[in-house]
Parts: structure tokens; sequence; C-alpha cells
């Protein structure tokens, strides 16, 4: 646990203050004793420039439990977590010394950081530890006037989520100097709750989050902050003519919007995303002899551009087109939702594109590598953010997805020899999330660690006993078209029992962890997205075994939810299972829990039903 925490924030000298002081319980626990602390450095000409850190004045010392004191001798050894093109992303590593269950750790540090630019404190305040006190204190710059992206700052607002009769307190100290004051003091705060298929909520465990701002209301600075994103979209999309000339020729022989739409977004996603490659330097494209990219038409004339750069040509073209289109900013649902009382833009973390087909506005997402027409990437589905509209800017939520987008196929078709041992193949088709997923985990590796990781995947959910390869992958790149993996298997799938030998009843959920085995749940259960799940099995028998049982068919629903049916078929020479598994939302409410605690208990022990297969006895040979 955390015995006391602090951080002091002194604007003043560019310094943040940290100490720790953390009991260490079990032998986990001394894990606590190795510290990473992360800064950036810049060398004042790329994204991070202004925003140095470095990090000092590194104390530690190690206090067990029977009084004695080993302090921290050693010197922090460095390490570049990430380099790019003008900053590098580092950090100071040491171990503190001799650490057992029972210890207290102790370790101090300064971050100070570049006058170049303001950014004042986050306090993130609860995390995977009990905390049992924390204190928190910002000194903000004192006798001048604060300056943001040109604007003088009128107001220093703050987002705060904090334990009950817990209060941030703002003071002035006695003086002429008029220093203000922030603090926070904390005690007895538990850990972030983790549960299984928790929603996003890491974006509201306990914290104060200020703003430096140019505006004095909520209102102002998101209609103004939107104002300027907007005015910046605009620009950059236009179009221009190289743009209109471009847009021309690829909408060429179309006469629907959708039609047209179709072929500016293959275009579109035929270009080169960098944020899948690899950016380039000023220095590689200075002697290329290709310039700085100011619009859409130079990034569609130069082949390539990162994420957003891609909707904002996509959005260009569709313009071009005599199409209303838009942007829309939003955040990653994965692990943040959308608080519009804290005043930062820093929520969004990825940009989509709105365009009007046909009088309906749909969402693209051609920033995401391989997203199909017309679907966005389910981390920024059923999301809020800030979008253009006609009149300025506004709040939405993009859509959801359906059941039907995202669908997964898996068929075996397998033959049983007389030892019980089968030979055949396994064809997974993947569509939606699960293709998308799949195929950027393609551009981030090579082909044989695709391979490892999709043979990994069904190994994980197929019995041991059987043995995996990958035998082709088809449609990988083709994103308008299901992702098919066909799989060479091999192996055993039965418990013999004297004359008998019992099959699950679908390999595809035989070694299936149960799911949602707690009595009592206090957060909703939150899921990735909608989905199907479609299997298939047939076993073809040898002559020497016949069918003797099969489990009875089931379905199963939760209504407007979710449905499951599962069906085994006999015939003199093989045994055929299908199952079907489709659930249509992605949060379940706590009160409801109770509910899916019982369909999924339900279905799971439909699921661990087993074939039972007679084996024939050995017919003796003749003789005289």
């Amino acid at each position: 646990m955390v015995l006391f925490r602090e951080e002091i924030t002194k604007d003043d000298i560019h310094v943040v203050q940290h100490y720790n002081r953390i009991k260490i319980l079990t032998e986990k626990g001394k894990e606590y004793a190795n510290v990473e602390l992360n800064y950036v450095q810049t060398d004042g000409d790329g994204f991070y420039s202004g925003n140095d850190l470095t990090v000092g004045d590194i104390t530690g010392r190690t206090i067990h439990a029977d009084g004695t004191v080993i302090p921290f001798t050693g010197k922090p050894y460095l390490k570049t977590l990430e380099k790019g093109d003008g900053y590098k992303v580092q950090s100071r590593v040491f171990t503190l010394p001799d650490v057992e269950v029972g210890s207290i750790i102790e370790y101090r540090y300064a971050t100070r950081y570049s006058d170049e630019v303001y950014n004042p404190p986050d306090w993130y305040i609860q995390g995977d530890l009990y905390i049992r006190a924390a204190h928190y204190m910002w000194y903000p710059p004192s006798g001048k006037d604060l300056v943001i992206g040109g604007k003088p700052v009128v107001a220093i607002t703050w987002f705060p989520i904090l334990p009950e009769g817990v209060d941030l307190e703002h003071r002035t100290l006695p003086g002429g100097a008029e220093q203000q004051i922030y603090e926070v003091r904390v005690k007895d705060v538990p850990p972030s709750p983790e549960e299984e298929n928790m929603p996003p909520i890491g974006s509201f465990t306990y914290r104060v989050l200020f703003n430096a701002s140019p505006y004095r209301t909520g209102a102002e600075f998101w209609k103004s902050e939107g104002k300027d994103w907007s005015k910046f979209v605009n620009n950059f999309a236009g179009p221009d003519n190289t743009l209109r000339a471009a847009t021309q020729k690829v909408i060429e022989g179309a006469t629907t919007d959708d039609a047209k739409l179709r072929k500016i977004y293959a275009a579109v996603m035929a270009l080169e995303n960098s944020d899948y490659t690899r950016d380039r330097s000023q220095k590689e494209d200075k002697a290329a002899g290709i310039g700085k990219v100011s619009n859409a038409g130079d990034v569609y004339k130069r082949g390539r551009g990162d994420s957003a750069q891609i909707v904002y040509t996509f959005i260009g073209m569709a313009r071009a087109a005599g199409l209303k289109a838009y942007a829309m900013q939003v955040p990653n649902r994965s692990n943040h939702l959308f608080a519009p009382a804290w005043l930062s833009t820093r929520q969004f973390v990825n940009t989509v594109a709105i365009v009007a087909v046909d009088g309906k506005d749909q969402f693209f997402g051609p920033g995401e590598r391989y997203a199909p027409y017309g679907q966005l990437q389910w981390e920024y589905t059923y999301a809020q953010g800030m979008r253009q509209t006609d009149n300025g800017t506004d709040f939405a939520m993009t859509p959801s997805m359906s059941y039907k987008d995202t669908r997964t196929d898996r068929v075996a078709n397998l033959t049983m020899a007389d030892d019980g041992k089968v030979t055949g193949t396994i064809d997974m088709t993947y569509r939606g999330a699960t293709a998308l997923r799949w195929r950027q985990q393609a551009l981030r590796g090579d082909e044989e660690s695709l391979r490892h990781g999709l043979q990994t995947s069904l190994e994980e959910i197929l019995p041991k006993t059987l043995e995996l390869k990958v035998k082709s992958i088809d449609n990988l790149t083709d994103y308008e078209k299901p992702l098919v993996v066909k799989f060479e298997t091999t192996g055993t799938i039965g418990t013999p029992t004297g004359k008998r030998l019992v099959v699950p009843v679908d390999l595809f959920t035989a070694s299936e962890r149960a799911q949602f085995t707690q009595e009592k749940r206090d957060l909703a259960v939150y899921f990735h997205y909608p989905e199907t799940v479609l299997d298939a099995m047939r076993i073809n028998l040898p002559a020497t075994m016949s069918v003797e049982a099969v489990p009875p068919g089931g379905k199963l629903g939760m209504p407007n939810l979710a449905a499951y049916t599962l069906e085994a078929t006999p015939a003199a020479s093989n045994v055929t299972v299908r199952r079907s598994f489709l659930f249509g939302d992605i949060l379940v409410v706590a009160k409801d829990y109770p509910e899916l605690r019982k369909y999924y208990s339900q279905l799971q022990a439909k699921d661990q039903e087993s074939i039972v297969l007679k084996v024939a006895p050995a017919v003796a040979s003749g003789g005289n």
C-alpha cells in the first residue's frame, strides 16, 4: 500500500517535487522496488518541441521491519523507450536495495520542465494500490501575466473527481505577491476497480485536471476551440485545384453519391498511411524533392500522409465531388470517455469523417488502415465527440455497431481413424472488428508473426491435444472481403471410456473459460462490440464407430440482447454440430447482471456437453 504520496508543483521555478512511501505486503509487492521515471527530450524542432522534461535529484532508501535503513547509493541508468523525428522518450530506471516483505520503500525525485510551454498539472490520485494518505499542491505562476496560444489566461478551471467529503482547496497566500495555491489532501483511497469486462472508467477515477484557460466558461471554451479546429480542417481539406482535378478523375463514370464516395474511399485507402509504416524526416523529404505538406492536395500528390491527413483528404475529395463532408474528433472508448466538463481537447485521440449520402449522415474511418467502407474501428463507435456542422461545431455521438458487422465463422471438418485420432481442416472466417484487428496486426509485424498469432489464438480455445498449422491466409489486404484463414489439424479430441469415446460437443468452446462467475457486481458489464459467432463441426467416423448419444438441442436468449442455439445431428457415418451465438449491445447495467450471469451459466453448461461415440469390438481374423 501507499503510506504517503506527495506531489508539489512550483511553476515559478518549473519544478515538480515527488515523494512516495510504500509498504511492501507480499512477494509480488517487491516489484515496486523497480522504479521507472519517464520524460521527454526534444531537439527544438519537432512535434514535442517545448515540452522538454528532465528527471533528477533522485534519492531513496529501504527501511526493514526491524528499523534497519539501507540507502540507495546506486546511479539510475538511462533507457530510451521511444525515438522519433526531433524527440526521445526516455526513462530513469533504478531499483531500491534489499527489499523484502514487510519493508517500507521511500524515494524522492524532481521533474523539471521547459519554460517554453505552460501546462498546469494533472493529479491522477487513484491507481493500482491502496493509498493511506496523499497530498497534492500547486503554486501557479505569480506576479505575471500568463499567455497560452497567444491569448491571455483569464481563468484557471479544474475538473475534479474526488472521494465524498474531499474538496479542492483554493486560497491566496497573505502578502503582496497574491500567490495562489491549489491543494488536495486525501485519505484511505481504494485501488481503481478491477472487474471482468469493466467499462472504460479509467477516465473517471479520482483525479483533478487543471486548465489555464483564456475562456471564462465551458461553453465559451468549446465554442472557441471548435471554431479554431474547424477552421484548420477546412483550410487543410480544401479542396484546392489539385484535389478537385484528382477527384474528378477518380469518380469518372460514377452516377450516384454512394458510387462516387466508394471510388473516393478506395483511392484514399490506397495512399500510404505513415502511422502504419513510418514517418519520413524532413531531411528525407527534402532529399526526395518533396516539400512540406500544407493541404490535402499535397497529401494526395505525394501519395502518403498520417491518419489525420488521410481523413482530411477524404473529406476534401468528398467535398470536391459535391457532397457535404465533415470531420469529427473522438476519444478511444477502449480506455477513455469524453467529459465535456474537462476543458481539454487532449481527450480526443482520433478523427473520423462524416459524409451526407442521399440526405443521411454516414461515418467513415479512412485513417484506420483496412477499415471497410462505412465502418468505424470499434474503439471509435458509440463515442461522444465534437463534430463540424454547417453552423460551426457541436457535440455528437458516433453510431453503434450491429451484431451483423462483426462475425466470426469457425468450421471444422475432421476425419476420425479407428484409434480415435483425427485429421482435417479448420476454416476461420473473420468479418468486421476481428478482421480489422488481424489485418492491422499484420502491418506491425512480418508474415511469420501473423501466422504465429493466428495459430496461438486458435490453440487457446481448442483442446490441447490438437496440433495446428496455418495452411493459407486469404484476402489479407482486401478490406472489403472477409479474412479467411485455413488450418490443418491432427491429434485427438475424445476421452476413451471402455468401449466409448466421449467427444466435446463443440471443439471451439472445449477450453473456454467460464465468465461472470461472481454472484454480485457493482459496475456495469461492458463489451467491446456486438458480434456474431457461428460454429460448424463435422466428424466423419470410421466404420468401427457410431454415434450412441448426442446432447439435446438448446435455445437460450436474453430479450433484445442475446441469442444462442446448439444442435447436434447424428448420421450413419458422421456427426454434425452447429452452434450460433450473438450479442447485440455493449453495455449491461449492474441491475441486469443476475440475468446476464444466468444466461452465460446456462450457455456455458450447454457448451460443455458431450457426444458419445460407440466403438465396435474388434473383429477376430478367420482360420482353420
